[in-house]
């Protein structure tokens, strides 16, 4: 009998620190060099590793790609968990930095909305449509007011197969920032990730979304309809005509 093969010990090379967020399936923490990891439980993953797969897959394609798309820079697993290891974007998300101003100034929504399409029209020049653009998942740099955005989680973006035009009928994303296709369930494409810029853009200028409601389902109902207002009146107090019609028009 052939004698057995001893296991191959690879040494670790990242130690974890501090808790950076939280989400349904995964912890994000920093490690000692520059790195974010995010840790996903496969236990709670049970029946959506799809979903990470495909993170991996779009983040393979265009990582190190552009200045405003989150960098994998490693990823592995335990028997328990999944870790896919990033550059760490300081500065935390857009989402926080609204709650804290109340909302932005017209010229500073601008550059952050320019930095957004930045990365979004690399991602579709790649034929990748990232079905989940929200502030939680724009993160900053740096802590710098001027920091730069990184696009971040491509758990539901899909890589669209350019040599035949194949619409996408998955319901998904975040239901406040989801086009009406996609909840019509009608085919979607590139354009969802441009409908939900317009939905950050309304949320940057004005410090709410546009079709916040009581409930999902009133808020999918006004999605469909388009039913959204510029009010309060004094929320627009200062946006010139041009950014209203930025954000939603």
């Amino acid at each position: 009998m052939a004698a057995a093969t001893a296991a191959i010990v690879v040494p670790c090379k990242y130690k974890t620190g501090r808790v950076l967020g939280e989400g349904t399936y995964a912890t994000v923490r920093e490690s000692g060099k520059r790195y974010a990891v995010k840790v996903i439980s496969k236990k709670l993953m049970q029946g959506k590793e799809n979903m990470i797969r495909n993170e991996i897959a779009v983040l393979g394609q265009i990582s190190v790609g552009h200045a405003n798309i989150l960098t994998l820079t490693d990823y592995f697993e335990t028997f328990n968990n999944l870790y896919l290891v990033t550059e760490l974007a300081e500065g935390g998300e857009l989402f926080d930095r609204i709650c804290s101003k109340g909302s932005y100034y017209e010229h500073d929504a601008a550059y952050l909305v320019r930095t957004i399409c930045r990365g979004v029209a690399y991602l579709h020049s790649k034929e990748i449509v990232h079905r989940d653009l929200k502030p939680e998942n724009l993160l900053f740099k740096t802590k710098a007011e001027d920091s730069e955005l990184l696009i971040a989680d491509f758990g539901l973006s899909k890589i669209i197969d350019k040599d035949k035009f194949d619409l996408l009928t998955t319901t998904c994303g975040t239901p406040g920032y989801m086009a009406p296709e996609i909840l019509q369930k009608s085919g979607h494409g590139k354009p969802v990730d441009m409908w939900a810029i317009g939905v950050i853009t309304f949320f940057l200028l004005s410090g709410h979304t546009p079709f916040d409601r009581q409930n999902t389902l009133d808020e999918m109902h006004a999605i469909i309809k388009s039913e959204y207002s510029f009010a309060p009146p004094e929320n627009w107090d200062g946006i010139s005509d041009t950014g209203k019609k930025r954000s939603f028009h």
